[in-house]
């Protein structure tokens, strides 16, 4: 290793601080800077020439330093918030839903046939409780009743709170 760097890159580092400061509009990442620079003119100590000028040789470590990670940056953008990130690629988890969906079916399955059709007709294809009762040939609150029933069992049975129990709670 060359000794003239070795003794003298302390002398610098002042000076390398406050250069990848201006380059780097950041303390932390000026520091980080500063160290890789360090760490690479003491590691390629046997390239520099003694008798040049040691500190226009560390600044330029310094500068390619920054230059090659502003590159790697724009090639590869780390977000400052991680979780942020991980929440932007991440896709939540479909089984919750599947299960949930299992569930209704099995318990749709478990309804009386009219109950079951009142459901599918009003909850699912968002037929009026007039056109249910025109389909189905029962009377008005025949379907009424029969829906009220069927939204009840259902959510009985898959474990949910109907908007009256929540509101008695």
């Amino acid at each position: 290793m060359n000794n003239d760097v070795r003794r003298n890159l302390e002398r610098h580092l002042p000076a390398l601080q406050r250069y990848a400061m201006s380059l780097a509009c950041d303390p932390d990442t000026a520091q980080d800077l500063v160290q890789e620079c360090a760490m690479r003119a003491l590691a390629k100590a046997n390239l520099y020439k003694p008798g040049t000028n040691l500190r226009a040789w560390l600044f330029t470590i310094l500068r390619n330093l920054h230059v090659s990670d502003a590159r790697r940056r724009r090639r590869r953008p780390t977000a400052k918030d991680p979780d942020a990130a991980i929440e932007r690629i991440s896709t939540p988890a479909r089984q919750p839903a599947a299960i949930m969906l299992h569930d209704v079916g099995d318990a749709m399955a478990d309804l009386p046939v009219q109950q079951r059709r009142l459901l599918m007709s009003i909850g699912v294809e968002g037929k009026s409780y007039d056109e249910a009762s025109d389909a189905f040939g029962i009377p008005l609150g025949t379907v009424k009743s029969g829906y009220a029933r069927a939204r009840k069992a259902l959510a009985a049975r898959v474990g949910w709170q109907t908007a009256t129990e929540a509101g008695n709670a």
